[in-house]
């Protein structure tokens, strides 16, 4: 079949030039013919199969077993928020530690659908790192905190990291910790951001603030009704002449929303540029994608 021929080819050429993480097939994004349910993430030494429709895709996992860097395959079946996971070569364990830009971050594959590090986003997070020295920085919705971890390496003088997940937050700083990083210097706000802002306001304002919230997630956050409440908080949370990151992960919302969103309700904020995200999440619709908006705060 050639589309499958397709799907191998282009998983081996990108495992040829990967040098951490990384994407190698993205089927979902519409652009490998017959392949639109299944994707394949890196994360050395173990490839984790990502199965939308239920399929076991033999002749994929056999073709990528038989390079010499991979130490066992994972097949994750993924049906709405129902995901079950198995090794289906060699075997791969329930936490393992992968690097990234020469940073450690705990991946679990079996766990959830998120295994705790994005491959999207390496790129903002670089970016993040590159400016982070001396920066005092709001991490919202913070996950396993990989945005942290990246701003503390890169010289940030605080990272208060929010999110409603304990068991995430205790994630990250497992993160801060394989990483050696001052502890001291990080906060972990177990909270939900809508019920008060004063835990969030206290050690600010803030010369950064990254705004990742889940596009739909019940009892959390919910993008079109909820990300006007979160931007008109920032004029109390960003100092003026800081930078604000908005991201969006919605197949349904494009850029257009962010701007509309942020010219309503984040009066005083000047969009910079679009950050670049991984180029191995390449969508047919361009707008299908993650979004990740750089918006300025006016000085005055």
């Amino acid at each position: 079949m050639i589309s499958v021929t397709q799907a191998i080819q282009t998983c081996l050429s990108r495992l040829e030039t990967a040098e951490g993480p990384r994407r190698l097939l993205h089927g979902r994004g519409g652009n490998v013919e017959g392949n639109r349910h299944v994707t394949v993430d890196w994360y050395p030494p173990y490839l984790l199969i990502g199965s939308f429709d239920g399929g076991e895709y033999p002749d994929l996992v056999a073709a990528l077993s038989n390079h010499s860097e991979v130490a066992g395959v994972l097949l994750q079946k993924r049906r709405g928020r129902e995901t079950s996971a198995k090794s289906v070569i060699g075997h791969v364990p329930e936490t393992f530690l992968v690097e990234e830009s020469g940073l450690a971050f705990h991946v679990r594959p079996y766990r959830s659908q998120n295994v705790g590090l994005f491959l999207d986003m390496a790129p903002v997070r670089d970016w993040v790192r590159e400016r982070a020295q001396q920066k005092k920085i709001l991490n919202l919705f913070a996950y396993t905190c990989s945005f942290s971890v990246h701003a503390i390496a890169g010289g940030a003088e605080i990272v208060v990291n929010n999110d409603m997940s304990r068991a995430a937050l205790d994630w990250g700083r497992d993160n801060h910790r394989a990483n050696q990083l001052d502890l001291g210097r990080v906060k972990f706000l177990a909270h939900n951001v809508f019920r008060s802002w004063g835990k969030l306001s206290k050690p600010g304002p803030y010369d950064m603030v990254i705004c990742d919230p889940p596009t739909r997630q019940r009892g959390s956050f919910v993008a079109e009704k909820d990300y006007g409440r979160l931007i008109k908080r920032l004029t109390r949370l960003v100092k003026p002449g800081g930078d604000v990151l908005i991201c969006l992960n919605s197949p349904f919302l494009g850029r257009h929303f962010i701007e509309e969103q942020m010219a309503r309700w984040g009066a005083g904020f000047v969009l910079q540029d679009w950050l670049p995200t991984s180029m191995d999440f390449n969508e047919a619709n361009s707008e299908a994608g993650l979004k990740v908006g750089h918006y300025w705060r006016r000085s005055a």
